[in-house]
């Protein structure tokens, strides 16, 4: 990946991972939150940055 596809990759995933954590908390899903939860919550974030990750390297036009 080049360089501004790499910048575009983080923030993409950033904004994505601000706003769903934002967005999910007011629902309480922080409350009494165990390890397993943490666990479910930290493998579906990372497969949405393989999923942007992808959508990123595809684009390459778009992206540079």
């Amino acid at each position: 990946m080049s360089n501004n596809q790499n910048k575009a990759f983080w923030i993409i995933f950033i904004m994505f991972s601000v706003l769903a954590t934002v967005g999910i908390y007011p629902q309480g899903a922080f409350d009494n939150i165990t390890l397993g939860g943490s666990v479910i919550l930290t493998i579906f974030y990372l497969f949405v940055a393989f999923l942007i990750r992808l959508y990123v390297k595809s684009n390459p036009e778009t992206f540079d």
